[in-house]
């Protein structure tokens, strides 16, 4: 097999991608987990209501001075009711209410880290159905998706761990560097730095090689059914004795992402900006006033297209990454297999 041809597996994975609107949906996912009463108001520094809370002989305006006194002592209040309210609060209720908002965390945890194995394992199986001229639905993937689950997880506890070894051994090489330090004084500066330097240089080569195994392992176990130890090892060789071409892919899908990102952000903006600023504006016209209920519901409503749309463009994009990886991955462990 020659080499790699990466406007190939580009424009493949872009096909794909376009045709298939379910993987969008587990793209979704993946892209959401791993990765913001009264009138419009008038002029804003003056006011011209009159007071009806507070006996007076003529109906006058009430004083700036006043309103500012009058809020004052409500926030004091307020303050003071809530201050006395926490300092009430028996010790034991706040122990509960600590392990119920733990117990909570871990469960939003656990559920995310499921969804996201889920969605994986369903994702990389559906873009290589795709691949195949499958018919690629949301019921067809997802039995794969929720096979690979256990694997997925155990996988990524194996990465955590490798993970913590890795920077444990850093950690001792930093301390071990500082004793010498502290002990050969300045003379050894020059040497340190450039010990510094070789760790730092090696800790970056390994954080991409761990990223690289990461890639390899996971579609290993979903399209070829290895266990999450053996698609560790089997990725890391894979990774090792691929490394420049897997690295080349790596920077062409960041500089893809981060084009998308930029593009997507600014057209973005543009796209909000004219019913934002037609949205917000009068708010801020002439001093600050107070939003009314349908300035308040259009804020909230473009904040959520915002969001939503920003999001779609994220798992668009997760689904085309993953596809150029499963198209490269998918020739790399080919040329593997004719050459064994």
């Amino acid at each position: 097999m020659g080499s790699i041809d990466y406007s190939k597996i580009i424009q493949r994975s872009w096909e794909i991608t376009k045709k298939n609107k379910w993987l969008w949906v587990v793209g979704i996912v993946i892209a959401a987990f791993g990765g913001g009463s009264g009138g419009s108001g008038g002029g804003g520094g003056s006011s011209s209501s009159t007071s009806t809370n507070f006996p007076s002989e003529s109906p006058s305006p009430v004083p700036i001075e006043n309103i500012k006194d009058k809020t004052s002592y409500v926030l004091g209040m307020a303050t003071d009711s809530l201050q006395n309210w926490f300092s009430n609060f028996p010790t034991i209720n706040w122990f509960v209410l600590g392990l119920i908002v733990f117990f909570v965390i871990i469960v939003g945890m656990v559920i995310i880290w499921i969804l996201t194995s889920w969605a994986k394992g369903a994702l990389i199986q559906g873009l290589d159905d795709a691949d195949n001229e499958k018919e690629v639905t949301l019921k067809s993937i997802s039995p794969y998706g929720i096979s690979n689950i256990k694997k997925l997880m155990i996988f990524s506890l194996i990465s955590f761990g490798m993970g913590l070894a890795l920077l444990l051994v850093v950690s001792i090489f930093v301390g071990i560097g500082f004793l010498i330090y502290s002990f050969a004084g300045s003379s050894t500066t020059v040497l340190l730095v450039l010990l510094g330097v070789l760790l730092a240089f090696v800790f970056i080569i390994l954080i991409a090689i761990f990223t690289m195994v990461s890639i390899y392992a996971e579609r290993l176990m979903v399209l070829k059914g290895l266990g999450p130890w053996e698609a560790w090892k089997k990725g890391f060789s894979l990774s090792k004795g691929n490394f420049f071409p897997t690295f080349i892919m790596g920077i062409i899908n960041s500089i893809i992402g981060f084009s998308v990102g930029c593009l997507g952000m600014i057209a973005l903006l543009i796209l909000f900006a004219v019913p934002g600023f037609l949205i917000i504006y009068p708010i801020f016209k002439d001093g600050f006033n107070v939003p009314s209920a349908p300035q308040i519901f259009a804020i909230i409503v473009l904040f959520f297209l915002f969001i939503s749309i920003n999001l779609a463009i994220k798992a668009v994009f997760t689904v085309f990454n993953y596809g150029n990886w499963n198209l490269f991955c998918k020739q790399i462990i080919n040329k593997e297999e004719k050459l064994i």
